[in-house]
């Protein structure tokens, strides 16, 4: 006889067993599933049986080592699926989210470990359907089996799903025993089945055991990051094998930064490039060498491109001498400059450009990739971004780009947008097919607008927390891939650092305002000012004094087209903003010291007189600014950018006019200044006042050392001449200089003057070097303002105010590093002496009348003057300045790459699975821990549980949503309300990681706690409303994306909204928090 089953009718199959199976009974059951909540429901029934036979008929919890890899992968994901099955079947999900999973796997585990045995089949295909046959003592035997029969709540028909599943109950003696014949033929066979009881028990013991915190956050992080990760090692496995681990330095980075250096090698080999942003003093520079050993490692040819101030850093890493503390990794790495891509000929260093092979190197390394501008062309040569896109990156073997880049965004994309074409080679769709990302264009594009709109915000809202929502998953996604950012901050507290050290304790900036004379007879500066702001300066600008007849010829030869020829630069334009600079070139030179505003006084002068004697002579002339500048804004023009003019075609009248004008102002201004002697200076003499106080009274217990910067080498060369024998006589103390360009030498006997050997004597112990003579004294431009280690030293003076902000945070970064002995260190700052707001209204007056080109329908940014636009905000960023030293991602007015980032995050999850392999796979979700707070995250962190949850019905269209969708996570607190929204996983994340790393035990005390306050999880509706409140704070956050979605472009998702409640959501892990 045979019964076909209602599968229409509730709990059909379910409800069949208990009423038809009796005590005693002897079952056996083929499923390709086992669920936990399929034994709850026939819990009473399954208690009471005498023995279970459980065979898998798919491969579960076995290994297979009989195929090839693919398959064996294949094979492995298909399986692991099964094996989470347990306790993720899909539509018992619901019941998982009730928190009562710990106390249905306890008993089930109790009922296998005592009834059951359980079986895998080896391979699929052995037995084609699932059953499940019943002896009952009584002789009344019966076989269900049909298509939708398995040991799911679902197969026993205890689900919503409508569906017709054609099951029948068998009840014939003779088929039930053919059945149990071949039952028993398989179950008895080692060649078909294996045991794997103690494998579902241990999978089971998982469900319900007492984690720690440590696992619980690296679960949470495998569900987060697998499928990411997966790919990486797929596509970018580092080859050990090279020898890397084993070089000089290697095995200097501390472990922070050996994460960003294999981070950056993945990237590189599945992206083709990367962009390192770490915070100022995290040691970008040592993170990078590390990447280019392991390319040398392989026979890859390293080109180094850097801003002309910082080439010194790179060469001396290669070079073969006693103070070079990589000297024994020997790199075989070339550097050029930025500006020699606008060159064609002569010799950088030691390299011949004529000759070099551009197409012929795998890795390109940008140095201050941020700065790499895209300088105004002469008609017929490229760009130097035209140039390293086609004639490095696009042509010859393939280029991978690694860049080394300041920290903040600041509501600018530009520079990140040029910063990806490089790795992209310029394709909008380079990263269609592995990110799934249309247009890159697009995609910043669409940030840039919702960057706009944040900035737009009061200042009390222009926070990260509400800019995180607006923005879309693609650009997540995108930063994620292509770059690593770290702050000082994230490494403070979410590194382990008792090995490393900690960060100085900074101490408030000291302000420092003087005249420029003791006498008070200098004029103000104001008076000054007009003075310089009315200068001609035609020697800067021979193309405005043309003849209108021959303009177009001269025009036609100098023009820039950009933008594809969209738009187009013209030289006199060019020439207007030339002048502009240099008048504000010169006020720089007044603020820095009255010795280089004289200086450069004198040379313009000169070059006044020798323009007018060519004209006199009949000389034509030639424009060239290199003498009496060395500022880095002025790069742009010092090569390429020779104008030679023919003296028939000038207009000499109008052009001897202001030169003779010219004259007479300068010769005013040199009178002045030439009156104010050494022994007046008022600003050197308040130097010499402040050295003296550090000398006397050192912050640090017998450091006298001090670093003075300033942004003009003419300055530090006047501040060594007259500070040096004064130091020595006074205090037998050596001092040192070093600059980009003229002087680098020092007082110490026998040293040798060389930029190495004096920062080694200055800073031995950062150098890892014992010296006899240390300098105390070193006097600097902005050469060394990035990529050094000086922290011996504890107090740094910037003699003049670099009008860029980051310039001074990266100045400090020398002293102010992870590790330092120092426990205090000092910013002092020399200010004009005015207030900050007349300050900076005259640099903009000077500024402002440079003439602002129109490319805005070519998308272009001003190519001359991109600070011009942002005069509010660096007053902004320096009235902070003048309270407190912030770090760079801390500047008013900017958001941090390193607040956007999950890449950190990925890589602790890759080092854990190689540490333990396998333990992460096949682990269940579900789990908890309970963890306490870290005297450091006080602030941060509250009493209360963090969720990870999965969404259940979700598309590709809706991942915009969340940068980790489909999964979302929220911190609760105890009361109920939200301490972190779903929105910033990124914060939820630091958190979570700072309070259980390291915690790889049972915390016992909290766990009774725990286990006390929940009658050991079988009370658990405190923890089930936390849930509650935190579902409702992400479906509270999906209708509201919805809801604006219908004011944007394209289609709304309001009407997609599949999310309703508890049972739109798998429980992934949760996170007790004491």
């Amino acid at each position: 006889m045979s019964i076909v089953l209602d599968t229409n009718r509730r709990g059909s199959v379910g409800e069949y067993i208990k009423e038809h199976t009796f005590k005693k009974a002897k079952i056996d059951i083929s499923s390709s599933f086992f669920t936990i909540y399929a034994y709850d429901e026939l819990k009473k029934t399954l208690d009471e049986s005498d023995k279970i036979r459980f065979l898998f008929n798919e491969p579960t919890f076995i290994k297979r080592l009989d195929i090839n890899q693919k398959e064996v992968k294949e094979f492995q994901l298909q399986m692991t699926q099964r094996e989470k099955n347990v306790s993720e079947f899909p539509l018992e999900i619901g019941l998982k989210n009730k928190l009562d999973q710990n106390q249905v796997a306890s008993k089930c585990y109790q009922f296998i470990q005592s009834k059951a045995e359980v079986k895998s089949v080896i391979s699929s295909g052995i037995i084609a359907s699932s059953n499940i046959s019943v002896k009952n003592p009584q002789g009344k035997e019966y076989l269900i089996s049909g298509n939708g029969i398995n040991f799911s709540l679902d197969g026993l028909g205890y689900s919503d799903r409508k569906r017709w599943d054609f099951n029948t109950v068998l009840t014939e003696k003779n088929i039930i025993e053919d059945y149990d014949t071949f039952y028993n033929s398989i179950w008895n066979n080692p060649s078909l089945v294996v045991d794997v009881k103690d494998k579902l028990l241990e999978h089971i013991s998982n469900l319900y055991k007492e984690n720690s915190p440590e696992l619980v956050y690296f679960v949470t992080l495998y569900n987060l990051f697998y499928e990411k990760l997966v790919n990486m090692d797929d596509m970018a496995k580092i080859k050990e094998r090279t020898g890397i681990h084993s070089t000089k330095v290697w095995q200097m980075l501390y472990n922070f930064q050996q994460d960003a250096a294999v981070g950056a090698i993945k990237k590189l080999e599945l992206y083709n490039g990367c962009i390192i942003a770490d915070s100022v003093g995290l040691g970008k520079t040592f993170e990078a060498l590390a990447v280019m050993k392991y390319y040398e490692l392989r026979n890859a040819r390293v080109l180094v491109l850097a801003p002309k101030k910082l080439r010194g850093n790179w060469i001396g890493f290669k070079q073969n001498t006693k103070l070079n503390p990589l000297v024994d990794d020997r790199f075989n790495y070339d550097v050029l400059n930025h500006t020699d891509l606008s060159r064609e000929n002569g010799y950088s260093g030691d390299i011949d450009l004529n000759k070099v092979n551009w197409g012929n190197y795998d890795l390109v390394v940008i140095d201050e990739s941020h700065n790499f501008r895209n300088n105004p062309a002469l008609k017929g040569k490229k760009t130097r971004y035209q140039k390293l896109m086609e004639e490095i990156i696009k042509s010859g073997v393939k280029t991978k780009v690694l860049m080394l880049s300041a920290t903040p965004v600041n509501n600018r994309l530009a520079d990140l947008r040029n910063q990806i074409m490089f790795i992209t080679e310029d394709r909008d769709d380079a990263f269609k097919t592995n990110l799934n990302i249309d247009s890159i264009e697009k995609t910043l594009t669409l940030a840039q607008y919702r960057f706009k709109e944040w900035s737009k915000l009061s200042k009390e809202d222009q926070t990260t927390e509400n800019l995180l929502p607006t923005l879309d998953y693609n650009f997540f996604n995108l930063l994620n891939s292509v770059t690593i950012a770290r702050s000082r901050k994230h490494i403070q507290k979410y590194y382990d650092t008792k090995d490393i050290g900690d960060f100085p304790n900074r101490l408030k900036p000291l302000s420092i305002k003087t005249d420029i004379d003791q006498k008070h007879e200098f004029p103000k500066l104001n008076e000054v000012n007009g003075v310089i702001s009315k200068l001609n300066l035609p020697i800067y600008s021979p193309l405005l004094y043309v003849m209108p007849s021959k303009m177009d010829e001269y025009e036609k030869l100098y023009e820039q087209v950009v933008k594809g020829g969209q738009g187009s630069f013209k030289q006199s334009d060019r020439e207007r903003n030339l002048v502009n600079l240099m008048r504000v070139n010169i006020l720089k030179r007044l603020e820095s010291s009255i010795h280089s505003f004289k200086l450069t006084i004198e040379r313009i002068k000169d070059k006044m007189d020798a323009m007018l004697s060519k004209i006199e002579v009949g000389l034509d002339y030639q424009v060239d600014i290199n003498d009496e500048i060395d500022d880095e804004e002025v790069d742009d023009f010092e090569l390429g950018t020779k104008v030679k003019v023919k003296l028939k075609d000038l207009d000499i009248i109008r052009l001897k006019a202001d030169l003779e004008e010219d004259r007479v102002a300068l010769e005013y201004l040199l009178q002045v200044s030439s009156k104010v002697q050494v022994d007046d200076d008022a600003k050197l003499l308040k130097l010499k006042e402040q050295i003296t106080d550090k000398i006397k009274h050192p912050l640090n217990h017998g450091n006298k050392k001090v670093i003075v910067f300033t942004a003009f080498s003419d300055t530090a060369v006047y501040l060594y001449e007259n500070l040096s024998n004064w130091l020595l006589n006074e205090f037998g103390i050596y001092s040192g200089i070093v600059t980009g360009s003229q002087a680098t030498k020092t007082n110490v006997p026998k040293a040798r003057n060389d930029f190495e050997e004096i920062l080694v004597h200055f800073s031995p112990k950062s150098n890892k070097t014992a010296v006899k003579q240390e300098i105390d004294i070193l006097i600097a431009t902005d050469c060394i303002s990035e990529g050094q280690n000086l922290q011996d030293c504890d107090y740094l003076v910037n003699y003049d105010i670099h009008w860029n902000p980051v310039r001074i945070i990266q100045r400090f970064g020398r002293i102010d590093r992870i590790g330092s002995e120092n426990k205090d260190i000092q910013l002092v700052n020399f200010w004009p002496n005015l207030e900050l707001d007349e300050y900076i209204n005259l640099e903009s007056r000077v500024r402002n009348r440079m003439m602002m080109v129109d490319l805005s329908a070519t998308g272009e940014d001003d190519l001359l003057n991109p600070e011009s636009k942002n005069l509010k905000y660096r007053k902004d960023q320096l009235k902070q300045l003048q309270d407190e030293v912030v770090d760079l991602e801390d500047l008013s007015g900017g958001i941090s790459i390193t607040d956007l980032t999950l890449d950190d995050f990925m890589m602790s999850l890759d080092k854990y699975l190689k540490a333990h392999p396998g333990l992460l796979e096949s682990y269940p979700t579900g789990i908890y821990g309970v963890t306490n707070i870290n005297d450091k995250l006080r602030d941060d962190a509250n009493p209360g549980v963090i969720f990870c949850l999965k969404q259940k019905n979700f598309n590709e269209a809706d991942k915009g949503q969340n940068s980790l969708y489909p999964y979302h996570l929220v911190y609760v607190k105890n009361d109920g309300s939200i301490l972190v929204k779903n929105t910033n996983p990124k914060k939820i994340l630091d958190i979570y990681k700072a309070i259980c790393i390291g915690k790889d035990e049972i915390i016992k005390e909290l766990m009774n706690e725990f286990n006390t306050e929940t009658r050991n999880g079988n009370k658990m509706e405190k923890y089930t409303s936390l849930l509650e409140k935190a579902i409702f704070d992400i479906k509270g956050y999906i209708e509201e994306k919805g809801v604006k979605s219908l004011f944007r472009l394209g289609k709304s998702t309001i009407l997609d909204n599949k999310v309703t409640g508890l049972n739109d959501f798998e429980l992934v892990t949760f996170l007790v928090v004491k």
